[in-house]
């Protein structure tokens, strides 16, 4: 990895320990993505996003843009989506 990635992977794996990923899920995870970053894909995760609310019991801020329910208490958000690449027309980069 050069100093961007390095950055990048740390600043990651920062977020994602602070929204109730495990270390290990969270190391891997940003792993992933340096790849993902290399290959200019354009998914991106819910961990990602400025709108991911809460800490290891997951919402979605920006529901109805980003289409994930149709009322706000439905909001709540599984796991295997919000660690998903995916196309979010909600999305909004949380910065790092």
């Amino acid at each position: 990895m050069n100093a961007e990635e390095i950055d990048a992977f740390t600043a990651r794996l920062a977020r994602f320990t602070d929204k109730g990923l495990p270390l290990g899920d969270a190391e891997a995870l940003a792993d992933k993505l340096v790849t993902r970053d290399r290959e200019n894909d354009s998914r991106r995760l819910c961990l990602e996003c400025a709108h991911l609310q809460g800490v290891s019991r997951w919402g979605c801020g920006n529901w109805k843009q980003a289409a994930v329910c149709t009322r706000p208490a439905d909001a709540g958000l599984a796991h295997v989506l919000v660690v998903m690449p995916q196309h979010c027309p909600g999305f909004k980069e949380h910065t790092l």
